[in-house]
């Protein structure tokens, strides 16, 4: 899909002076672009998102809320009260009505959030960890320990689990554990919250590396250790810290300036030196708010990005979900030719054929490539507009590996195969269309995922199944026509 590409490089352009830190100049983009999309809900409520945290930057509170209420609105109704897009502005606005000092409204919206992730994903998604993470910082901000506390166990059991299950913990886990230890500091409970701030550490370390999250969480348990007396070691930690944020190129930012005082109150408590003033507190982070759509960015300071642990593999179910959803963020946000494209008014369709296509992979195929989403957003990419690119030749292939021929050929076969059996269900092109589109969606895929995907049309090969009928089985249950059998006799009959 090509079109409206200049809508998309100015969003993009007015995101980048955000990052920037040009507020200013980010707005008035916004507020030109604004003007160009009255006739697309969907449009108009990106750019409204966006001018949210242009003008909650310049500390215009009320007119941040305002837009980032319409833009919820709007979005709701294009995208769906249930995608990831709206469900990321919903706890946006959680978060800004929280900083505005509405507690209580922030709290409403943030519970209101978990149920409609609950409803969306499964109880255990790690979208609902998300949403409990945010929402407990409004119970944090009340001082309801109790309640915060028991938020943030929840998230935690959530993530744990997946951890368990994929071998892979999440970023925002990290979080959840930092928010933990301030959360026992606060309540008196220090020698708890070093050991939940170093767990912080070490999951942030192992993930990330080098990492302004994992600077943030040794900064952290710097302050702790200070608090609790252990000096040594809180001025190792603070300094490791603070070197951490200079190799980052963050060195003069708020929060290493932060630490960097505290190292210096640390070491001079050390033997032999001055008794120091009064340590000031560690921080605690909500997580990075942000929808999830093309420029992402964060209204506050959150400290960690998208999750890029795996799915539970048991609940199939709640993994083709938020997979789905995903996809459709970023087919929603494809820039077309004249204005969205009449499939993207149908995100109904677009999960229907989804759903279909990906009904013959296995648990651990599906588990990779929602990482591979996870990853892509977190890094900025858009794996639908680098499909239709690849599939309109205007962007060079993405990789070479011979298992991309091997894949299409594969479900080519299966295709032909499935249209020769059931003809009037199964529309053969001779593959041609078929093989391109596949594989160039293949392209955007990371070679673990490619891998498992060919185990699974091997495994399938042996069993004597067939890929392209598992998926139109599949079609005709969701459309309520049945067996495969009982959707080729009704097509048949409505052709006569």
């Amino acid at each position: 899909m090509d079109g409206n590409r200049h809508w998309n490089e100015e969003l993009q352009a007015a995101l980048e002076l955000l990052a920037q830190g040009r507020p200013e100049d980010s707005t008035a983009k916004l507020r030109t672009l604004l003007r160009s999309c009255e006739n697309s809900p969907l449009h108009r409520g990106m750019v409204l998102e966006a001018m949210a945290r242009a003008l909650f930057a310049q500390r215009q509170g009320g007119e941040a809320l305002a837009a980032l209420e319409e833009s919820l609105a709007l979005l709701g109704t294009a995208a769906g009260p249930s995608s990831p897009l709206t469900l990321g502005v919903m706890q946006n606005l959680a978060h800004l009505r929280l900083e505005l000092g509405d507690m209580e409204g922030s709290a409403a919206l943030g519970q209101e959030a978990v149920k409609a992730c609950k409803a969306a994903f499964g109880e255990r998604s790690p979208r609902v960890a998300s949403a409990l993470l945010h929402l407990s910082a409004a119970y944090y901000r009340k001082k309801d320990w109790h309640t915060a506390e028991e938020l943030l166990l929840q998230a935690k059991g959530i993530w744990e689990e997946l951890a368990r299950a994929s071998g892979v913990p999440d970023q925002q886990l990290g979080t959840c554990l930092n928010n933990l230890g301030r959360l026992y500091e606060e309540r008196g409970l220090t020698d708890q919250g070093i050991a939940l701030h170093r767990q912080a550490v070490a999951l942030r370390q192992s993930i990330l590396g080098d990492h302004e999250d994992t600077a943030f969480s040794l900064g952290n348990l710097g302050v702790a250790l200070a608090s609790a007396g252990q000096w040594d070691e809180a001025v190792s930690t603070l300094e490791a810290a603070v070197a951490c944020y200079a190799r980052l190129g963050k060195g003069s930012g708020p929060e290493a300036e932060s630490y960097r005082k505290n190292l210096d109150l640390c070491r001079r408590a050390l033997p032999g030196q001055t008794a120091p003033e009064q340590v000031g507190a560690g921080q605690i982070g909500a997580g990075q708010i942000v929808p999830e759509q093309v420029g992402t960015g964060q209204i506050g300071a959150g400290q960690t990005g998208e999750p890029v642990g795996l799915a539970e593999p048991d609940d199939r179910a709640a993994l083709l979900a938020e997979i789905i959803e995903r996809e459709l963020v970023m087919f929603l946000a494809t820039p077309n030719e004249g204005g969205p494209a009449s499939c993207q008014q149908r995100p109904d369709s677009f999960r229907l054929m989804r759903r279909m296509a990906h009904e013959p992979l296995s648990r651990a195929t599906l588990a990779s490539y929602l990482e591979d989403l996870r990853h892509a957003e977190a890094v900025g990419r858009n794996v639908m507009i680098e499909k239709y690119a690849r599939m309109d030749n205007r962007l060079p292939p993405l990789k070479d590996s011979p298992l991309l021929d091997a894949i299409a050929d594969a479900e080519a076969a299966f295709m032909r195969e499935a249209s020769a059996r059931y003809p009037h269900v199964i529309v053969s092109d001779g593959s041609a269309a078929f093989k391109n589109y596949l594989r160039c969606e293949l392209e955007t895929l990371s070679p673990a995922t490619l891998e498992l995907y060919a185990q699974d049309l091997e495994r399938a090969r042996r069993e004597g199944r067939n890929t392209a009928m598992e998926r139109y089985s599949c079609l005709a249950r969701l459309l309520g026509k049945g067996s495969l059998e009982d959707f080729e006799k009704a097509s048949q009959a409505t052709s006569r």
